[in-house]
C-alpha cells in the first residue's frame, strides 16, 4: 500500500476508539441480566474473535511485487519485463481487511468501555496517597502483553515477502489465527474473573442531560481541550515515515519487532517508576519533560538517514525507542484525572468520554499532516529516487511535524497539576454552558471530519483529492 494509504489504515483502525464514550454509556445505562459490565466484556472480544478469524482464513492473493528486488528500484527505471511483474490490484485488495480491523477494534472497544468503568469503580476504593495503582498495574501488564505481540509480528513476518531474512513465516494468516485464538480464551476470563453486583438500569434521556451538564464544568471542558488538542499537535508526524523506515533505513520486519519489544519494555519500567514514585508527581511538568525529551531524541537519527549522514537499521530504531514513554504516561495521567472527577454510576461513560477524546484527537492529526505532506514529493517512487529535492522535502515536512510537536506544550495549562488541584477546580472553577455547547461541538465536527476524510482515502475516485493526503484530482 501507498504511504497515505498505510497512514489512513492506521488512523481508521484508531476511530472505534472514539466510539469508547458510547460504549461505556450503554454499559452503565443499559445492565445484561442485571450485569453492567462482564456482558459487554464477553460480547466484546467475540466480535474481535469473529473478525480475527475472518481475516485469518480469508486469501490475500498474489502480492504487490512479483520480485521482491523490484522495492529498490525507482519506478521510472523498471523494464517492460518488471512491470509485468507487478500487481497493481494488490492496494485495493487491502480495503476488505481495513474493514475487519476496524470491525474488530470495534469488539475490543466495547470490552474496554465495559472494563473503563468496572477498573474506576476499583480505583476510587483506594486510599488518595495510592490512589491510581491500579489503574497503573493494568497500564504495566498492557505494556508487558504488548510485547508479546511485537515478539510474534518481528519474528513471525520476518521472511523475504515482508521484508526480512528468514526463509520461513507464519504469514498474516497465522498472526491473525493467534490473535482470534486470545480473544476466544480472553472470554471466560472476562466472565469467571470479574464479580460485580447487578444494577438496574438508568434512562438515556436524563443521563445525556447529566453528562451536558458534566461538561460544561470548567475543570472537564479545559481537560478535554487539553486532550484534544495536544493529542493533535503531538501525534503530528509525516506521510512517508513507514516508507523510509523501509527504503532508507532498511528495516528488517525482525529487527522491528526487536525494538518495539525494547520500547514496551522502557515503558513498562517507566509505568513501573510512576506507580512507585510518581502518583503523586506535579501532571504538567511530566507531560512537558516527555514531550520535548521526545523531539530531542527522535531529530538526531531522522534527519541523519533522511541525509545519509548514516543510515543504519538500528539507528533508526535505537534511539527513538523511549518514544512510546510519554504517549503510555499521558494516557495514565488522563486516567487518573478521571478517578478523581467521576461520580459513581457513570464511571464507564466519564473514562470513555477522555479516551475518546484522545482517540479522535490522534487521526485527526493524522489527517491535518496528510494534506500538508500533499504538497510534497513524499510519494513512494519518490522516496525510492533518494535525490536532494525529494531529501529536501522530506526535511520541510520533519520540520513542521516537530514544530508542532512542541506547540503542544503550550496546552498543558489546561491541565490540573494534580489530585487536589482537579478537585479544587471542580469545586470552584465554575460551570459555562456556552463552553459545554463549543466543547460538544468541536469534538462532534472532529469525529465526523475523520471519518470522512479517511473514508475517502479508500476509493480510487476519492483518494487523488488533497484533503485525502492526494495530489489533486484532475
Amino acid at each position: 500500500m501507498s504511504a497515505v494509504l498505510v497512514a489512513t489504515t492506521q488512523a481508521l483502525v484508531r476511530v472505534p476508539h472514539a466510539l469508547r464514550v458510547f460504549t461505556g454509556l450503554i454499559s452503565d445505562c443499559y445492565p445484561i441480566c442485571g450485569y453492567r459490565r462482564r456482558p459487554y466484556m464477553v460480547a466484546g472480544w467475540a466480535i474481535s474473535f469473529v473478525c480475527c478469524l475472518a481475516m485469518a482464513v480469508i486469501p490475500l492473493g498474489e502480492p504487490y511485487y512479483g520480485d521482491t528486488s523490484l522495492a529498490n528500484i525507482p519506478e521510472s527505471e523498471w523494464t517492460v519485463e518488471q512491470q509485468a511483474m507487478i500487481n497493481y490490484d494488490a492496494p485495493h485488495r487491502g480495503v476488505k481487511l481495513i474493514v475487519l480491523f476496524v470491525l474488530a477494534h470495534l469488539g475490543t472497544v466495547i470490552a474496554y468501555g465495559a472494563a473503563d468503568g468496572y477498573l474506576v469503580e476499583l480505583a476510587q476504593r483506594e486510599p488518595e496517597g495510592v490512589r491510581g495503582t491500579i489503574q497503573t498495574d493494568v497500564a504495566i501488564v498492557t505494556a508487558g502483553a504488548y510485547v508479546f505481540a511485537a515478539f510474534m509480528t518481528g519474528f513471525g513476518l520476518n521472511s523475504a515477502a515482508y521484508g526480512g531474512t528468514f526463509s520461513w513465516d507464519i504469514g498474516f494468516a497465522g498472526v491473525m489465527g493467534i490473535c482470534a485464538a486470545c480473544s476466544f480464551f480472553t472470554m471466560p476470563l472476562c466472565w469467571f474473573c470479574v464479580t460485580e453486583e447487578k444494577a438496574l438500569a438508568q434512562p438515556t434521556g436524563p443521563f445525556f442531560a447529566y453528562l451536558y451538564d458534566f461538561m460544561q464544568y470548567r475543570v472537564i471542558y479545559q481537560v478535554i481541550a487539553f486532550r484534544f488538542f495536544s493529542q493533535i499537535f503531538s501525534n503530528f508526524s509525516v506521510t512517508a515515515a513507514s516508507k523510509i523506515k523501509s527504503l532508507w533505513a532498511k528495516v528488517e520486519p525482525l529487527n522491528d519487532g526487536i525494538a518495539s519489544m525494547l520500547s514496551y519494555l522502557v515503558t513498562f519500567f517507566a509505568l513501573w517508576a510512576v506507580r512507585k514514585w510518581g502518583l503523586n508527581w506535579n501532571w504538567r511538568w511530566v507531560v512537558v519533560i516527555c514531550q520535548v525529551f521526545v523531539v530531542t531524541i527522535d531529530c538526531f537519527p531522522t534527519f541523519f538517514t533522511i541525509w545519509d549522514v548514516y543510515r543504519s537499521q538500528w539507528f533508526w530504531l535505537g534511539v527513538p525507542l523511549l518514544a512510546e514513554v510519554p504517549s503510555s504516561i499521558g494516557e495514565l495521567i488522563a486516567k487518573l484525572f478521571v478517578i478523581e472527577i467521576t461520580e459513581p454510576g457513570s464511571e464507564a461513560t466519564i473514562m470513555g468520554l477522555i479516551i475518546s477524546i484522545n482517540n479522535i484527537g490522534t487521526p485527526f492529526s493524522t489527517v491535518m499532516y496528510k494534506s500538508i505532506d500533499a504538497h510534497f514529493k513524499l510519494t513512494t517512487a519518490q522516496i525510492t529516487k533518494d535525490s536532494h529535492e525529494v531529501r529536501m522535502h522530506v526535511t520541510y515536512a520533519y520540520l513542521i511535524a516537530y514544530a508542532f510537536n512542541l506547540a503542544s506544550i503550550a496546552f498543558v495549562f489546561w491541565l490540573p497539576r494534580q489530585k487536589d488541584h482537579a478537585h479544587e477546580l471542580k469545586r470552584t472553577g465554575g460551570k459555562s454552558k456556552f463552553m459545554g455547547f463549543v466543547t460538544v461541538g468541536y469534538v462532534t465536527f472532529g469525529f465526523f471530519w475523520v471519518v470522512l476524510t479517511n473514508c475517502l482515502t479508500l476509493s480510487s475516485s476519492t483518494s487523488c483529492l488533497r484533503i485525502a493526503g492526494g495530489t489533486g484530482c484532475k
